[in-house]
Parts: C-alpha cells; sequence; structure tokens
C-alpha cells in the first residue's frame, strides 16, 4: 500500500511540470503558427540603417532578411530597434524572434545567443591622426596604458580592444552613437586610435578629407564572421534560417546585395566557397 501510495504522489508531482513542458512553445513553432518574423535590429550603415526623414530602413541584411522572408513565406515584423550593448539581451529574453540586423561573433555573446551562418566578414583596423607617426611600425605598442582607444560599448571595437589591446586605456561611448563619433574622439585628441571596419573609414573620410588615416597596410587587428543572431536551443529554427542563407550564398543572391551597398572594394571580406566545380 505504501509502495502505490508513494508512486502515485511522485506521478501527480511530475505532472505540473510535465504539463509546462508541453506548453512551452519553441521559436520555430511560434514563427510558423503566427507566419512572421519579429526581429531586432541595430544600425550599421550601409549594412543596416534608417532614413531619418522618412524612417525607411535599408541596407544589405534589411535586403536579406525580405528576401530569406520571402523564400520561407513568413512576414519580415522589424519589431525593435536597439542599442549594440543590449540587442543580445533583447533575444536572449525573446523580445524578438532574432536579430536581423548583421552581428558579429564573438564569445561575450555566443554564452546568451547563437549565430547563423556567415554572410561576410568584417575586418577591423586601427585609425589615427594623419601626422600620427607613432603606430605605424609597429600597432601593438598600443597595449599601454599611456594610450587610449575609442569604442563603443558592447560591440566589436570594445571587444577587440579588450582582447587584442588589454592594458591599453579606452575611451567608451554609449552603444546608441554612431561609428563615426570614435573618428570624431581620435580627430578631437581624446583618444589615440579607434579601432574602425574600412566602410565606416572612408565614408568618414569622404566628408573630412586628410584628418585621419587607416593603418591598413597589414593584416586587419581582428576580423570577424558577420551573420544574424539566433536563439540558443531551437534546431529547426536554425536549421530553417541557416539553409535559407545558403541558399542566398550559393545562387549568388548575398553577392548581388552586398555590391548594391558596397561601395568601396576593401569593405566587406566574402565567405570563401565550400566546394570545387571543374577538374
Amino acid at each position: 500500500m505504501k509502495t502505490i501510495l508513494l508512486t502515485l504522489i511522485i506521478m501527480l508531482l511530475s505532472l505540473p511540470a510535465f504539463a509546462k513542458d508541453k506548453t512551452v512553445e519553441s521559436t520555430y513553432e511560434r514563427v510558423t503558427r503566427t507566419g512572421e518574423i519579429r526581429c531586432g535590429y541595430a544600425m550599421w550603415t550601409p549594412v543596416f540603417y534608417k532614413d531619418l526623414e522618412t524612417n525607411r530602413l535599408s541596407g544589405m541584411f534589411y535586403d536579406m532578411m525580405e528576401e530569406v522572408g520571402q523564400r520561407l513565406d513568413l512576414k519580415i515584423v522589424w519589431a525593435e530597434e536597439s542599442g549594440w550593448g543590449t540587442i543580445v539581451e533583447g533575444l536572449h529574453t525573446g523580445r524578438y524572434d532574432m536579430i536581423c540586423s548583421a552581428i558579429g561573433y564573438s564569445s561575450a555573446r555566443v554564452k546568451f545567443i547563437d549565430f547563423g551562418l556567415p554572410v561576410f566578414y568584417t575586418p577591423l583596423y586601427a585609425v589615427t591622426k594623419k601626422e600620427d607617426t607613432r603606430f605605424d611600425q609597429d600597432i601593438r605598442i598600443v597595449d599601454n596604458p599611456k594610450y587610449k582607444i575609442a569604442v563603443l560599448d558592447g560591440e566589436l571595437s570594445s571587444v577587440t580592444a579588450r582582447q587584442v589591446f588589454p592594458k591599453a586605456s579606452t575611451v567608451s561611448m554609449p552603444q546608441m552613437n554612431d561609428y563615426s563619433m570614435l573618428l570624431k574622439e581620435v580627430e578631437a585628441g581624446k583618444a589615440d586610435i579607434s579601432l574602425i571596419e574600412p566602410s565606416v573609414f572612408r565614408n568618414y573620410e569622404k566628408t573630412n578629407p586628410n584628418l585621419l588615416k587607416m593603418l591598413d597596410h597589414s593584416a586587419p587587428i581582428n576580423i570577424f564572421p558577420v551573420s544574424v543572431g539566433l536563439p540558443h536551443n531551437d534546431l529547426a529554427f536554425h536549421r530553417m534560417i541557416n539553409v535559407t542563407l545558403q541558399e542566398l550564398l550559393n545562387d549568388g543572391s548575398i553577392e548581388r546585395i552586398i555590391q548594391k551597398y558596397e561601395e568601396f572594394p576593401e569593405a566587406f571580406v566574402r565567405v570563401q566557397k565550400p566546394y570545387k566545380t571543374g577538374r
């Protein structure tokens, strides 16, 4: 009798947990049920940006995700704009289904989110004043407390500064600032260098010529795979997005989108094809 009673108690105690697990809806289940993907996004011209007069969204990842939605017969809902320091938290806490504007792989982020297949790679180079020759021969000397690096909180410049130049001082700016503000810090002498992608620097240089220079005569200081951000523990959703991204890479759609927005040829490093045709 005691054995039967104990068994019944264990079964009753386990029922609520079992029922609760059965009611938790995965991202894949929600997306296929509602017919839409709710996107979080942050600004990075020309990868993703907003016209301040019309509020119209544009850029490489805007076009790419709209194409993803079309191929999957799902509506892309641009649900929430975020900053680089908070966009990962937004996905991790379920405020949107995925990060649909480009986000670079990093060890700090992968604890909380996963990533789609790389769409391209972005290099980071040091930028200094035009007349500054201190780092021309060896950028590694920046790893010293007397030198200051301008960074945006929570994005790739701050990750690289912390990992590659851990002894250097940093001048941090809130993540909602535009990348060009880092270059303004160097121009004003508030920082010795910043760590910038070529496209950001070339755009800045067009309207601010002969003030700064990019130390791109050697290998980049760091290079990051760039893709979308995905929630942890949802294999079906990951596979759906990644198969579609691979399709876009294979049929040349990604390359056409990059060429549409890539003003400077060295800005985005391409993903190498995983196969070889011919003999």
